[in-house]
């Protein structure tokens, strides 16, 4: 938690993150004039809008991005931005061969993601206090899980994480208001 408190603290904007991934908060810090910084924690809801699943994962995204365009106008200014990251969390993933069925309980355990990230997305500033943000991340990585499949305990199954290129599709829009 103190971790927590000190990006909080040291923060340049703080803002409300929504995507059909989850919803949470994401902190921003600015390296210079080129590049910026962005925490994002989030309730992992794959699975919940479908009644699949009861309860949500967690995750949480690091990344640095790299302002490559900009574009202005009398009244906003676009910031167009892609860079990588890291992304860990407990999540569900898209159960192994059942492809896009959304009818059917999840019958994978959840479990613990890593991953490398990509960024992609443009941010729009209108001289205030808000800025609007609209990006997509794909993430490529691996889940690990206790495998309901095995009497034992400590039997673990490693795989792709596959949410992690099939919502790369997702947007992500946030709401960032300067601190």
């Amino acid at each position: 938690m103190l971790c927590a408190g000190c990006f909080a603290a040291s923060a340049q904007e703080a803002g409300i993150y929504n995507s059909p991934k989850g919803i949470g908060a994401q902190f921003r810090f600015a390296d210079n004039g080129s590049t910026f910084y962005s925490c994002t924690a989030f309730v992992d809801i794959y699975g919940i809008p479908t009644s699949r699943c009861l309860y949500p994962g967690y995750r949480f995204n690091f990344s640095r991005q790299y302002i490559w365009k900009k574009i202005e106008s009398s009244e906003v200014q676009f910031s167009f931005y892609a860079g990588p990251g890291v992304s860990a969390g407990v999540v569900r993933d898209h159960d192994k061969g059942r492809w896009f069925d959304i009818t059917s309980l999840i019958s994978e355990n959840p479990g613990a993601m890593l991953a490398v990230s990509g960024d992609v997305g443009c941010r729009f500033d209108f001289g205030r206090r808000v800025s609007l943000d609209l990006s997509f991340m794909a993430e490529a990585g691996v889940h690990v899980r206790r495998n309901e499949k095995e009497r034992q305990y400590t039997a673990t199954s490693l795989s792709v994480y596959n949410n992690g290129y099939l919502q790369a599709i997702y947007p992500q829009l946030t709401i960032l208001f300067k601190l």
